[in-house]
């Protein structure tokens, strides 16, 4: 008899300005990131959209003003790099209202880059590349 699992939630922003997508670089891993990140234990039974908000704090500096849509636009599957937990990515748009991008050290890169022109490929790996693909594939 099988067991149930237990997963990892991690809420990723397709951040856009425009037809430009905001791309990051995980330090540690050296593969292809989006701005936000895991659910901890004790945010799962408030509103969602405060560990959405805790994350990009944390990650794009506290100077960055956002809009995020809080319906899903998709759910997908994932490996987080540190431990390689499954987890579940949920994936939300988001737009860049105003204010400047300030990197914390889990980042080493990032890019606004062009929807129309962009190959994943190059940074994003497994399962991030394929939910960025789909991403690409509907919004592009």
């Amino acid at each position: 008899m099988s067991k149930h699992g237990f997963f990892q939630i991690t809420q990723k922003l397709f951040l856009r300005d425009g037809d430009s997508l905001l791309v990051l670089r995980d330090q540690k891993s050296g593969h292809g990131d989006l701005p936000g990140g895991r659910m901890n234990e004790d945010e799962f039974f408030d509103d969602w959209t405060q560990s959405i908000f805790r994350e990009i704090n944390e990650e794009l500096g506290e100077d960055i003003n956002i809009e995020v849509n809080p319906i899903p636009i998709f759910v997908h599957k994932h490996r987080v790099n540190d431990g390689n937990f499954p987890c579940i990515i949920i994936a939300y748009n988001a737009k860049l209202i105003d204010g400047n991008v300030k990197l914390s050290d889990e980042h080493d890169y990032m890019e606004w880059v062009d929807i129309k022109k962009f190959d994943p490929k190059n940074l994003f790996s497994e399962y991030m590349l394929d939910a960025v693909q789909l991403y690409l594939n509907q919004y592009a």
